[in-house]
């Protein structure tokens, strides 16, 4: 009768329970880790498309006030994929964004005659801080 009992395989409860302890202790570690590095790429790649955007404006080039929308018009960026907003406000299309190139420096505007300065966000990341 005892040898019948020692040939027998299986998991007893308290193994199963160790296991999924363990299982436990490592998803509390991961989850939040993988948020916070999801995070962080989300607000890199906010970033690369706000460099983007200036490597496009320099490339447009002059001193006249332009548009995200004149920019993509022309081919020199694809922004189909992005929200942007001014002031950390409601987002806004891209035709109220206003570019103009001052001393060699990119600058995001409010108003189309380049006077209002303004915070520039693409998806809810503030990339550029006004002057």
């Amino acid at each position: 009768m005892f040898k019948i009992l020692k040939n027998r395989k299986g998991v007893t409860l308290v193994e199963l329970l160790a296991v999924v302890v363990i299982l436990g202790i490592i998803a509390a570690i991961a989850v939040p880790t993988i948020g916070g590095l999801i995070a962080r790429q989300q607000a890199n790649a906010d970033k690369a498309t706000y460099n983007a955007i200036v490597d496009a404006a320099e490339l447009y080039g002059g001193t006249a006030v332009f548009t995200l929308d004149k920019l993509e018009q022309d081919d020199f960026i694809d922004l189909k994929a992005n929200t942007f907003s001014l002031n950390g406000t409601d987002n806004v299309l891209k035709t109220a964004v206003y570019i103009k190139i001052v001393g060699g420096v990119v600058r995001f505007y409010s108003d189309a005659a380049g006077t209002t300065a303004t915070d520039f966000y693409v998806n809810d990341t503030l990339v550029y801080e006004k002057p």
